[in-house]
């Protein structure tokens, strides 16, 4: 596998990182089809690479996806472009979730790999190049292509460009300018960085930046270090294959407000195995689409937009009749909360929503980055079997809870803890697996919905 490719990381926390990926993805753009691929996820991050005029992005989650699934991720994902730039959200010496093999540097060397490293030199002097330093010294077999400076001032002889250059041995391969990093930082959703009270970031602002750093980089240089990527050869497909099982059916997937698809790896998987995805809109569709034989709702909320979804009561009757009319349903994530009877958001506004599972909650955090849970399968989850990691991404109180069966027990929690609802041949959990790493989730969702036959 001949594809181009660069892994791009930051020397620190900050939203340098974001500001740099986005102008790397907004500079190779314009001359070749890039896919961004997250090593680790955080969730602006993820929404900025997401507006950007590239492929969507993909996540490659060291604490899930463990070899050589994530050569298989990466295979197919490199399929249709002609770059992929991995981007690194951990520092480049640091482990994802103290994960062995997910340092920037040691995916480098994974995907054979030049590295570009984000010099964060706001407010800073010539020692910002000290880091840059430190990781060539700790990682020697690392092919490094040169460094991204975010602010700082390259005045005088004795400047951060000149010690990058001729101290440490590096090119330049871009200098974004102080006063478009400050304001970045000010008003883009700057991954990594501080919640900030306030007026919202204004929309877009985030991709206009990103649009006018790239201007600083020099692509000529990005794209003939991202030529000097070795050869990878082609893993098996073991979990990308097709499944007899599920050829000729068709699946309603969710889609729009107030829904965002965060795990795309999920829709991947269920292609490979030869399903047809159905778009279900949330907000303007009252009805499922004719012949699906399932349906799936996953991915992020948005917050802004769910009264769109509360508002499509038309929607909610259906959603409900067909849960009880055993249709094999599987919601994850912001799809589960979905199904609740209402619920109250961040900033206090309480929505009547689908009522397919007895519950109330109110939702008191969204976090940036996932926490993990280890949970194991209840034997009444009719998809679903054996322990494993699935990711946290908001904190939920339950006011009403009414559930008599779970999806899924905590382990570890001392006392049991359930998590999530089974309803007939429905599996709701707030929790979001990931279905490459558990494709039995996916193969029984695939046989539920064989056996119970298309609708009309």
């Amino acid at each position: 596998m001949s594809v181009r490719r660069l892994v791009m990381s930051g020397l620190e926390p900050g939203p340098a990182l974001g500001l740099a990926a986005g102008a790397m993805l907004a500079a190779l753009g314009r001359r070749a089809v890039v896919r961004p691929v997250m090593v680790g996820l955080d969730v602006p991050l993820w929404r900025l690479l997401s507006a950007a005029e590239a492929h969507p992005p993909r996540v490659l989650d060291p604490a899930l996806h463990s070899e050589p699934l994530a050569g298989e991720l990466y295979d197919r994902w490199a399929d249709d472009v002609d770059l992929t730039l991995l981007v690194a959200v951990a520092p480049v010496l640091d482990r994802w979730q103290g994960v062995a093999g997910s340092r920037a540097v040691d995916i480098a060397l994974r995907f054979d790999a030049p590295l570009v490293l984000v010099v964060d030199a706001r407010g800073r002097g010539p020692t910002a190049a000290a880091a840059a330093v430190g990781v060539r010294a700790l990682a020697p077999r690392v092919e490094t292509a040169g460094v991204i400076v975010v602010g700082g001032d390259d005045s005088g002889p004795g400047g951060l460009g000149a010690l990058v250059r001729d101290e440490v041995g590096l090119p330049v391969l871009g200098w974004i300018p102080p006063q478009l990093s400050e304001q970045f930082a000010r008003e883009a959703v700057a991954p990594g960085g501080p919640r900030q009270l306030g007026p919202r970031p204004v929309a877009g602002s985030g991709q206009r930046l990103c649009r006018e750093a790239a201007t600083y980089l020099q692509t000529d240089e990005l794209l003939a270090a991202a030529s000097r990527s070795g050869y990878l050869p082609a893993p098996g497909r073991r979990v990308f294959a097709p499944e007899s099982v599920a050829a000729g059916l068709r699946l309603a997937v969710g889609w729009g407000p107030p829904l965002q698809p965060l795990a795309l790896e999920d829709f991947d998987l269920l292609q490979a195995m030869g399903l047809e995805l159905a778009p279900l809109h949330l907000a303007r569709d009252r009805e499922l689409p004719p012949h699906v034989s399932g349906l799936l709702l996953c991915g992020l909320l948005d917050e802004r937009r769910l009264g769109d979804f509360a508002a499509n009561k038309g929607l909610h009757e259906t959603l409900g009749a067909l849960v009880d009319d055993g249709l094999p349903t599987l919601a994850m994530g912001g799809g589960a909360l979905l199904l609740l009877r209402r619920l109250a958001d961040s900033r206090g506004r309480s929505h009547d929503l689908a009522g397919v599972l007895p519950a109330e909650a109110e939702v008191s955090e969204w976090y940036d980055r996932p926490r993990y849970l280890s949970v194991e399968a209840s034997s009444d989850n009719p998809f679903d079997e054996g322990t494993g990691l699935l990711r946290e991404l908001f904190d939920l109180e339950f006011l009403v809870l009414e559930r008599e069966t779970p999806a899924y027990e905590v382990c570890g929690a001392g006392e049991a803890q359930g998590e999530g609802f089974v309803a007939g041949r429905c599996v709701a959990t707030t929790l979001c697996p990931s279905l490459p790493a558990r494709p039995l989730l996916a193969r029984r969702l695939a046989e539920a919905m064989r056996a119970a036959g298309p609708r009309p």
